[in-house]
């Protein structure tokens, strides 16, 4: 019933696989890129902007405490350089380390992945009405109640740590312009951390659920199963002609066999074996070429135009042809009634018998 309606309840194969990655169609948390990009950027605010709040501090304080302020062209170009210059040394290496971390996360969640079909233009993209159902959707609506549940979550937990932070802000006013940059800095922190932290931990579960929908959405009917393996393998119709086409090529080396025999054993006119015995060679005769009705025609044929004896023994050829396989010597039980059709190609040759015994 379920292949009747087209469900999809086969696992997928590695063609599958490799076809939908191929399409740019892979497992990815959008999530779980910005929680590392988050934390890294926390990580990096936590180590690198330390020297700036100082720096800044005592630019800000230096400048706002003099006991005359002079505001010339040079000397607010000076001051803007310097501010450019610790905010430049700063914010470059949040710039590369949160680029990083970008680029590892993706290749840790799919690998290196260059998909041209992704970006070829497609005219129903362009199509407003498919793109308004695409956003008046169930699954829109979804991720929607989804990202709005999470902006929920992370409103939250900026809430409570500025809440938890109150009392170091309420000394703001009365602080310093130094350790104002100081606490400032710490917020700022333990407020990235503590979103990062919110972040990953939604990301983790956003990853086990693309995973298991992917794996959902990729899994095949019965019947593509069986056109993928039809595919792979061939279709049947084709698997038989190249299966006609292989027996006719062994067949016709079969037949061309014969023209090195010592003679060709017939029925007369149904079957055929061409037999060759060299003793210096051979530990006993071999059969080069057999074969029934058709064949068995055109092994007489090349034995009669390369001179070959022809010798009618209707149950030894019946026998040769099936007991004993191409390229297989006589058995032994078959010698005696094989040894008088050897002794009499050989005297017509001028040769001495063989001694099969």
């Amino acid at each position: 019933m379920a292949d009747e309606n087209g469900e999809k309840t086969e696992d997928p194969s590695d063609r599958r696989r490799q076809e939908q990655r191929e399409k740019g169609n892979v497992a990815r948390s959008q999530d779980l890129a910005a929680a590392a990009l988050m934390l890294a950027a926390s990580v990096t605010i936590a180590l690198f902007t330390i020297p700036l709040c100082e720096t800044l501090g005592g630019l800000i304080g230096g400048t706002m405490s003099s006991a005359k302020l002079e505001i010339s062209r040079v000397s607010f170009k000076n001051q803007a350089w310097d501010y450019a210059g610790v905010l430049f040394r700063s914010v470059l290496p949040i710039l590369i380390f949160t680029a990083a971390t970008a680029i590892a996360v993706n290749l840790a969640q799919v690998g290196f992945l260059f998909s041209p079909s992704v970006l070829q233009p497609k005219p129903e993209r362009l199509n407003p009405i498919q793109g308004a159902q695409r956003i008046l959707s169930v699954r829109a609506l979804m991720k929607l109640c989804v990202s709005l549940g999470k902006l929920a979550l992370l409103t939250v937990v900026a809430g409570l740590i500025t809440w938890w932070e109150l009392p170091d802000m309420a000394v703001l006013p009365t602080a310093s312009v130094a350790q104002s940059f100081g606490v400032t800095h710490a917020l700022v922190v333990r407020l990235a951390f503590a979103l990062a932290a919110a972040l990953l931990a939604l990301a983790l579960l956003d990853f086990m659920f693309q995973k298991w929908k992917y794996e959902q959405d990729i899994k095949m009917t019965k019947q593509e199963v069986r056109d993928e393996m039809k595919n792979m393998e061939g279709d049947p119709m084709i698997r038989q002609r190249r299966k006609e086409a292989h027996r006719k090529l062994a067949e016709a080396r079969n037949i061309s066999a014969a023209k090195d025999a010592d003679v060709v054993v017939t029925n007369p006119t149904h079957y055929a074996v061409a037999l060759k015995y060299d003793p210096e060679s051979m530990a006993a005769p071999t059969v080069l070429a057999k074969g029934v009705d058709e064949i068995a025609l055109r092994i007489r044929r090349v034995a009669a135009d390369n001179d070959v004896p022809i010798i009618e023994r209707p149950e030894l050829a019946r026998s040769l042809y099936r007991d004993v396989k191409v390229g297989r010597p006589v058995p032994e039980d078959l010698y005696g009634a094989l040894v008088e059709v050897l002794a009499y190609v050989y005297r017509l040759s001028g040769r001495r018998p063989p001694n099969l015994f």
